[in-house]
């Protein structure tokens, strides 16, 4: 795989990963209705916040090197 093509794919993997961040309160919304993980929904929310935020930024990071690296 190119370096072109690696940074593709982690371009095309952060705009998925802003989709469901975006969506997030949207997808969780049926758990939210079961009584039985009253208060446990949020902090799921937080700690997928967390994880797509990091991962998003761990992408970017890698993005930023490999653009370096090829100039």
């Amino acid at each position: 795989m190119s370096t072109e093509e690696a940074i593709k794919k982690l371009e095309t993997s952060n705009q998925g990963l802003k989709v469901i961040l975006e969506h997030l309160n949207e997808q969780l919304s049926d758990i939210r209705l079961d009584p039985r993980l009253e208060g446990l929904v949020d902090d799921l929310e937080n700690l997928f916040y967390a994880y797509l935020k990091t991962w998003i930024k761990s992408n970017s990071d890698v993005i930023e090197i490999l653009k370096k690296d090829s100039q």
